[in-house]
This record gives structure tokens, C-alpha cells and sequence, in this order.
């Protein structure tokens, strides 16, 4: 179906850039920059279907000549920085004709360009025979600066801002589907994004031209790896809204056909809680299949970037423990060994006290005999 597209660059000498070379590569067409000298040929790319310069009714003859206008631009912009073009690039709705798709084209550049006082050099590509058949679009390359009878005149600060941007944009989308609904399409563009449009689709990633060329060629890019994972959980969103909306319809039905008849209640109630545990189990599934893919988004980072988070953190844990082991070992030990030094000293201490009261005492028979003698004394009292 058709999609929208649309992207917007400017085209500056900072950049390595050439107006002339743009031209003539949007249109394969060879140019050579009056200025310079320097020439550009596209001849041999092919892949045109139209192109085209439109300009004001009051602008000059020369404006209307590509390689006049261009070589125009490039000896007016004096600045070795200065920003030359605008570069507008649209993806066409594939549903149209050539010709369709070239009326559809001629009509937003006039509406929203050269009404405005720009010159517009437009050209319309086919698709590549390696790529999408699918990827018709136009290049419009655009002037900076109004032009009038007289020439160029100063640049229109306006037409950079992001509101003119969205202008552009909407009026694209307005402007495809009504040609669209003239020739009987059912499909519809929309240039807002997902989340304005109340979607709980995911947005691609833009491939780019390496990633492109890589993946026409039947080499697997990281981005288009990306595209696919997201397109395949887009599709199951889809699938778990059609199987709702349909039990929905079913409930509807049945509700409909038993509004007046009582004796129908209860299967009806029979009805609505089956529907209700098929949503719950569709529901269940699509809770399953998150998480499994974020196990699958969790290991494959776990694989590149080494440990995760949860495992850096039970390692941390882990050693502290450890270390808390070893300190708590380390201090048992200690209070062991300081217990044991001090019963040693306690014991060294009363055999010392033990010694002196023995060699305090007298050391002669006589003092032993007369202790005897007292001590039997004292008995017999």
C-alpha cells in the first residue's frame, strides 16, 4: 500500500557540494557549471520518467534552463559555506499511473512552490530493477532565494522553519490522497507520526544507501535485521487486533440475535465469559511473547556487551560475601588467639603467686611439728 515519505535537505558548499551536480544527477542529465568550468555527467544512470524546471510567470528566460539556473545559483552565492538548494525528496503512491503520478507532482510543486516565488526542478525516478518495484519518487530541488523579473533577491528565512515544514508535509499527504480517492484507491497516506495517529505499530529505522545496496545484494545488514524483528511484531499486533475485533463482532452478533429473548440470557452469559477467556488467553500469549522477545533482546546484549547489569551485580554481591567471610574469620582467629594469651598470663600469673606463698613459709621440721601439734589441739577442744 501507498506509504509516505519525505525528506528535506539543503544542499551547501560546507558539505562538499554542488548545485550543479545535484541537478544533473536528479535529472542523469550533463551539466557543466558556467563558473567553474567543472562538468557532471549522469547520462548513463537512466532511470528517468520526467523531469522538468517550473518557475513564475514574471521570472527570467534563463530560469527556466537548468544549466543556466544552477550556474546561476553557484557565481550568486558568494560564501565558500553558502547553502546553494532544497532538496525535496517524496515517495509517490505506486497505486497511480506514470502519468498520474506526474499530474500528482505538478500539482503540490505549483501549489506549495512556485507560488511562493521559488523555481522548482523536478524529476521523477523509477525503481531500480534490484529493488522494490514499489519505490517510485521525485527529487524537487528548490532555490533559497525568491526571483522576479530582475533575478534573484534575498533569501526567505520563512521557508526554513519547522512549521513550513509541517505545512509541506501535510499538504502532501492532502494533496496524494485526494488523487488517490479520484481514481478509486482505497489506500490513504498520513504524514503524522505513529504515536499521532493513536498506533501502537513500531517505526522502522531508515536503512540508509550502504545498508540498502547491502541488503538488494542478499547481504543481512544490522538495520535490516532491526526492520524485520519489528515488522514481524508489527504483523502479531495486527493479527491480536483482528482476532479481538472478531470476537467482538461475535458478541455483538450473539447479543443481537438474544436482545429479546430471555430464554437466551444464559447461553449469552455462557457466550461472554468464553469470549472473555479467549481474550484472556490471546491477551496471555501476547504478555508470553514480550517476554520472550526481551529475553532474546536481553541475551543478545548479554553476548555483546559481556556481563549484564544483573550479573555484574550477584558478582558484586558474591565477592562481598566472600569478604565479609574471610574478615569474620579473620576475627575469630583473633579473639581465640587473644583469649588464649590471656588464660596463659592468668595461669602464668597464680603459679608465680603459687611460688612465692610456698617460699614465704618457714622451712624447718620444728615449724612443721609445732603446726601439727596446734592443729591437733584445736581438734580436741
Amino acid at each position: 500500500m501507498a506509504i509516505f515519505h519525505m525528506t528535506v535537505k539543503i544542499v551547501s558548499r560546507s558539505r562538499g557540494q554542488s548545485a550543479v551536480a545535484k541537478a544533473a544527477y536528479n535529472s542523469r542529465q550533463a551539466l557543466t557549471n558556467e563558473g567553474t568550468g567543472e562538468k557532471h555527467d549522469y547520462t548513463r544512470r537512466g532511470g528517468v520518467v520526467f523531469e522538468g524546471i517550473f518557475a513564475p510567470k514574471d521570472a527570467p528566460e534563463w530560469a527556466r534552463d537548468r544549466g543556466e539556473l544552477w550556474s546561476e545559483i553557484e557565481r550568486f552565492e558568494k560564501r565558500k559555506d553558502a547553502q546553494l538548494a532544497r532538496e525535496v525528496e517524496i515517495a509517490l503512491p505506486h497505486e497511480l499511473t506514470s502519468e498520474q503520478q506526474r499530474q500528482l507532482v505538478t500539482d503540490y510543486v505549483r501549489e506549495n512552490f512556485i507560488r511562493k516565488g521559488m523555481v522548482a526542478d523536478v524529476a521523477i525516478h523509477a525503481p531500480s530493477k534490484e529493488g522494490d518495484q514499489r519505490n517510485d519518487h521525485a527529487h524537487i530541488l528548490l532555490t533559497l532565494r525568491e526571483i522576479g523579473p530582475e533575478g534573484f533577491g534575498p533569501k526567505v528565512r520563512e521557508w526554513n522553519s519547522t512549521a513550513q515544514l509541517e505545512t509541506w508535509r501535510e499538504n502532501w499527504a492532502r494533496t496524494a490522497n485526494r488523487y488517490l480517492e479520484r481514481y478509486g484507491h482505497e489506500a490513504r497516506i498520513d504524514h503524522r507520526t505513529l504515536e499521532e495517529q493513536g498506533s501502537d505499530k513500531e517505526a522502522t529505522v531508515h536503512l540508509g544507501p550502504s545498508a540498502m545496496q547491502a541488503e538488494r545484494e542478499g547481504e543481512q545488514t544490522e538495520r535490516g535485521d532491526i526492520n524485520r524483528r519489528i515488522e514481524e511484531r508489527n504483523q502479531q499486533r495486527e493479527q491480536l487486533k483482528a482476532a479481538r475485533e472478531e470476537i467482538e463482532r461475535e458478541r455483538a452478533a450473539h447479543m443481537a440475535a438474544t436482545l429479546y429473548d430471555r430464554a437466551g440470557l444464559v447461553p449469552m452469559q455462557h457466550d461472554a465469559m468464553r469470549h472473555l477467556k479467549d481474550a484472556h488467553l490471546i491477551q496471555e500469549q501476547a504478555k508470553r511473547e514480550r517476554q520472550r522477545q526481551q529475553q532474546e533482546e536481553e541475551e543478545r546484549a548479554k553476548t555483546q556487551t559481556g556481563q549484564t547489569a544483573e550479573d555484574k551485580r550477584r558478582t558484586f554481591w558474591d565477592e562481598f560475601r566472600e569478604l565479609r567471610g574471610d574478615v569474620a574469620g579473620q576475627k575469630r582467629e583473633e579473639k581465640k588467639a587473644r583469649t588464649e594469651q590471656t588464660d596463659y598470663q592468668r595461669a602464668r600469673s597464680e603459679r608465680d603467686a603459687l611460688r612465692e606463698r610456698l617460699e614465704s613459709r618457714p622451712s624447718t621440721g620444728r615449724g612443721r611439728d609445732e603446726d601439727e601439734g596446734g592443729r591437733e589441739r584445736q581438734r580436741e577442744r
